[in-house]
């Protein structure tokens, strides 16, 4: 049990001590703090040992800051600035942030998403393989699975329907989406027999069945892009969106800071006066 106390030398107050369950120095445990300690421990064990606990306790850390603030006078006064910066710190952390909140516009269009990728390309190398594909998990006991596997190789956009009817009453998880990028590392996690096949063996068009003792896998590999070459617009518009953010947030930061100090200079409420 930790009790806090200010680290702050306040100057002493008379303190009422019929309001008070102990005192140390000048230090007191009231009866409401006592109390709320009480209620926090107390669950029908003996009263008078939760309360000598208590008490004992709260007097042990007690005395152990007023000796602190009697011996450390030095240490005291680091630990006050430390405080009072920290404080400064957080508040100005605080309000920056309601500015920010207040004032940030955070609507991005497709054309400062797409100036964005055009002028940072170099940004935007993939470090590991991506893939588009369509996926299909299904108990081995599934009806149709033969017909699943058909719709899966078919290029009739008219088929993909019917594909995702069959899923639907019958796949454990699929994944049918022709404009999302994948990392080819998060298909071998679904596909635990993909292990086995290396990365240049998964090429477009490439339609890869798994089977285990509960399950067959079906894997349409639909487009890939190879590490080390430049990343779809597609796969990078969330990480996009938050640079563009990210920008906007700096340059209204630094348009209030200048506004400020500014305003500052013009009322006289900053005065330099020993620059050198």
């Amino acid at each position: 049990m930790v009790f806090n106390a200010c680290s702050e030398t306040q100057p002493e107050v008379p303190v009422d001590e019929s309001t008070l369950v102990a005192k140390a120095g000048n230090e007191g445990l009231s009866k409401v703090e006592f109390n709320q300690l009480f209620q926090s421990v107390y669950a029908g064990k003996d009263s008078a040992e939760i309360a000598q606990g208590i008490i004992s306790a709260w007097a042990g850390e007690t005395l152990i800051y007023l000796e602190a603030q009697q011996n450390l006078g030095e240490e005291e006064a680091q630990i006050n600035k430390q405080v009072e910066d920290y404080r400064r710190n957080l508040l100005s952390h605080l309000y920056l942030n309601k500015i920010v909140e207040a004032n940030l516009d955070t609507a991005i269009t497709e054309e400062e998403i797409v100036e964005y990728y055009t002028y940072h390309r170099d940004n935007f190398i993939l470090k590991d393989n991506i893939v588009k594909v369509d996926y299909i998990k299904v108990p081995i006991q599934a009806p149709e699975l033969e017909k699943i596997k058909k719709l899966l190789k078919t290029q009739n956009p008219k088929d993909k329907a019917a594909l995702v009817d069959l899923c639907s009453k019958n796949a454990e998880n699929f994944f049918l989406n022709d404009s999302t990028w994948l990392y080819t590392a998060d298909i071998r996690k679904e596909i635990p027999k993909l292990v086995e096949e290396p990365d240049f063996s998964l090429y477009t068009g490439k339609v890869v069945v798994f089977e285990d003792e509960n399950y067959m896998y079906y894997l349409k590999i639909k487009d890939v892009k190879i590490k080390n070459g430049l990343s779809p617009l597609n796969f990078e518009r969330a990480n996009i969106k938050q640079y563009i953010l990210l920008n906007r947030k700096v340059l209204l930061l630094n348009s209030f800071k200048q506004n400020l100090l500014e305003e500052a200079k013009a009322s006289k409420k900053l005065k330099i006066l020993n620059p050198t």
